[in-house]
């Protein structure tokens, strides 16, 4: 029988599907900074090259997970012509109705992350790096991630000391919002978070 979590992003699938199907291929292409050719739209996520068919939205190599896939679908829609992305981060609770969710954004990202990450930087940088991260200069270590051309985000780890227990902090650059909405960042988040945590476990 299908759970609820699995039932949720088979809908959501479906919606972001039907969207994608009705819209003008080369446009969102234009648009989320993604190459058209051919029936194709090429966009980078992450590392790789994603290749999704206009006519069927087929995507290959195929996303690790199915909300990758769904979000691949819904920045290609929703993506603005703006410029992006931005230069500055902030935090969850700074983007458009994100205290909303803060609570649970703090559980299932930032405390996944300091547990599975704060005693083990290695495995941090080893999986940032597969993902195509780049070093910053924040924290005792930290990465930005490339997740689509117009979105990148930003993961930060404090290792513990005698006061404080291990921290991580996830950021969006700052011109995010234009490209996607805040109940899909959110989803974003968990979705690289899952994707640091499979990696580091290679």
């Amino acid at each position: 029988m299908e759970d609820s979590l699995s039932r949720k992003l088979r809908l959501a699938h479906e919606k972001y599907l039907a969207g994608f199907l009705a819209a003008n291929p080369e446009k969102m292409a234009e648009l989320a900074a993604a190459d058209y050719e051919d029936g194709v739209i090429t966009i980078a996520h992450f590392q790789e090259e994603i290749a999704v068919e206009a006519a069927t939205g087929e995507m290959t190599p195929k996303p690790k997970q199915l909300l990758e896939e769904i979000l691949i679908l819904k920045y290609l829609q929703e993506v603005q012509g703006i410029v992006g992305p931005g230069n500055d981060y902030l935090a969850f609770v700074q983007l458009p109705f994100g205290s909303h969710h803060s609570k649970a954004f703090q559980k299932e990202v930032s405390e996944a992350l300091s547990e599975r990450f704060g005693a083990d930087f290695e495995g941090f940088r080893v999986a940032a790096e597969k993902l195509g991260g780049v070093p910053a200069k924040d924290g005792d270590i930290s990465y930005i991630l490339p997740f689509f051309p117009k979105i990148h985000v930003k993961v930060i780890l404090w290792a513990a000391d005698e006061e404080f227990p291990a921290a991580a902090s996830f950021l969006f650059d700052n011109k995010c919002s234009f490209h996607m909405d805040t109940d899909g960042l959110n989803e974003l988040a968990n979705a690289t978070t899952a994707r640091l945590i499979a990696e580091a476990s290679k």
